[in-house]
């Protein structure tokens, strides 16, 4: 099994822009959850005329929630690689990533705690804030990406069902 994807490229508010929209969609429990809350507890004031300090507390955490993405500078925190266009090469033992630039990472999927396939991205997590990113559409075809797919299956990286 070979599989080269064409070049790709991302910039940085691109990827902040993803992990804002992945991490709402984790934090969407928390955000219904506590805006209950703070509903209920604004017509329970309303109702009994007084002003209830928990609903500074409940309104202070639902705006630290949604803030939490506005605080990424992925600039100073990830390589400048990481920005650069490039392509994959994956096979059996590894997962190549080549930069315009001459440079080459080559990892063994031993390396890869998990593998997040989110709409149309892949997310390659070597711990759990580090990880790859690589698009559905960098893929030369549908049967690479099924390939890939099976491949990581296997080797119990990704869920598939």
């Amino acid at each position: 099994m070979l599989i080269r994807t064409k070049q790709f490229q991302i910039s940085p508010k691109e990827l902040r822009g993803i992990i804002a929209v992945d991490y709402y969609k984790r934090q969407k429990i928390f955000l219904i959850f506590f805006s209950i809350l703070a509903a209920i507890n604004i017509i329970i004031s309303i109702i009994q005329n007084q002003f209830d300090w928990w609903l500074l507390y409940f309104l202070g955490f639902i705006a630290y929630i949604l803030s939490v993405p506005l605080w990424l500078r992925l600039q100073g925190r990830t390589s400048a690689l990481n920005f650069q266009s490039r392509y994959c090469e994956m096979d059996e033992d590894f997962f190549a990533i080549f930069f315009e630039d001459g440079s080459i990472t080559k990892l063994r999927y031993e390396h890869f705690t998990k593998v997040d396939k989110k709409g149309e991205y892949y997310f390659l997590y070597m711990t759990k804030v580090q990880f790859h990113y690589l698009p559905v559409a960098a893929f030369e075809s549908e049967k690479d990406m099924h390939r890939f797919d099976l491949f990581l299956e296997g080797k119990q990286l990704i869920k598939l069902w």
